[in-house]
């Protein structure tokens, strides 16, 4: 199902829908006369009914992609693989490439980049060898000579399934060889939470130890938020009148990117503690830096390698903490309010989950007891002196 978004400081609508299997993105001519969501504007009701049309030629199989869009960077990629598919015996590895070339704009470029790494893998295997001639047996021999682990072999099987079910939708294949192929078993990353003595005192000793950085493992304990999202705040995503943070860009991968893992922004709750942290690191990097968090050149960290080396394992050593990942905070922030009886729907919105399914299937056995508190009040007691300051938000 398509939907319409609203984008930038002019509110200009764009139209998001699934074509051949891949989902696409273009801008409209159209601009938002509110830019609120699930807006009813005269502009945002001709963007449904261009999507309506779309959809409805695309369900036809009459859509000609140039007729909506004929200045999309797309058009060329979709043009280049149309005269492909004029071949039923068109090989596997000028397919895949051009796949890569037709879905480019459509996703995240750190997703880009591991679906070329593993196309890459998929053309050593397969080469140049014809898509029809490929069966359910060669692909399981290719997962058999693999030497990788099981979530990789999954993602590449992922990614070939992508392909050929491309492919099928070209109508260049009677049917797609990888329905029938039985991925490799992948165990999830275990949560492995802090509880709140642990993360108090991380905290504490970053505050004794190394007060710039201290910020960032306060918003990890406090918000849950993911570590590129932590990388990436600014200044400006916060709102001390409003005692919020808009999470809208995360880092990964050394490149800053203006959306978050789910897309859309999000505005999280400052619970009281961290307040406190938030003020009172200030004086680090307020008026030099537009980032809340940097490095000794006033740049934000563009990967958590070295926050790791170089404060969170020697804080673990120090303290005689078991090591679990800087990543963990997340799920401690998370593990920690189940436990005290948080609202579940708040707790989703701070992670910045789409369902209450997901909290349950993560976390559902971490569960230890039902307190009953509200945001985060079981740190109101934890703030260091130095960060303490008058609160009289709930007065």
């Amino acid at each position: 199902m398509g939907t319409i978004q609203i984008r930038g400081k002019k509110h200009r609508i764009r139209v998001a829908f699934v074509y051949r299997s891949i989902r696409r993105f273009e801008n409209t001519d159209y601009y938002c006369e509110t830019g609120k969501n699930n807006c009813k504007c005269r502009q945002c009701r001709s963007a449904l009914a261009l999507l309506a049309e779309i959809e409805r030629k695309i369900d036809e199989g009459i859509f000609k992609y140039g007729d909506f869009f004929p200045e999309s960077k797309a058009l060329k990629t979709l043009n280049d693989l149309k005269l492909a598919d004029t071949s039923a015996n068109v090989g596997f590895s000028t397919y895949a490439n051009q796949w890569l070339d037709l879905i480019e704009d459509s996703i995240a470029y750190s997703t880009h980049k591991t679906y070329s790494s593993d196309v890459s893998k998929l053309c050593q295997y397969f080469g140049n060898v014809e898509l029809k001639k490929i069966r359910p047996t060669h692909i399981q021999m290719f997962i058999k000579q693999c030497n990788l682990s099981p979530k990789s072999i999954s993602n590449i099987i992922g990614v070939l399934h992508q392909i050929l079910d491309n492919a099928y939708n070209d109508e260049l294949l009677s049917k797609n060889p990888t329905k029938v192929i039985k991925k490799p078993r992948v165990e999830t990353s275990e949560v492995d939470p802090f509880n709140i003595n642990e993360a108090e005192s991380i905290i504490n000793w970053m505050q004794e130890h190394h007060p710039q950085m201290t910020i960032f493992f306060a918003l990890g304990f406090y918000t849950g938020m993911r570590t590129g999202e932590l990388l990436a705040l600014k200044w400006s995503d916060i709102d001390f009148s409003k005692y919020t943070i808009t999470v809208q860009r995360t880092i990964t991968k050394n490149r800053i990117k203006e959306s978050t893992k789910t897309e859309k922004s999000r505005t999280i709750d400052i619970i009281p503690a961290l307040e406190a942290y938030l003020k009172n690191h200030k004086q680090y990097t307020f008026l030099k830096s537009d980032w809340v968090l940097t490095t000794l050149y006033n740049q934000p960290f563009m990967k958590t390698e070295n926050i790791n080396r170089l404060y969170f394992t020697p804080c673990l050593k120090a303290l005689g903490f078991r090591y679990r990942t800087i990543y963990q905070m997340r799920h401690s922030f998370a593990c920690m309010m189940i436990d005290a009886g948080e609202n579940l729907n708040w707790i989703k919105s701070m992670l910045g989950h789409r369902t209450l399914s997901m909290i349950f299937k993560r976390y559902g056995n971490k569960i230890n007891r039902q307190d009953g508190t509200r945001k985060g009040v079981i740190f109101s007691e934890s703030v260091p002196k130095v960060c303490q300051i008058k609160n009289d938000r709930h007065n």
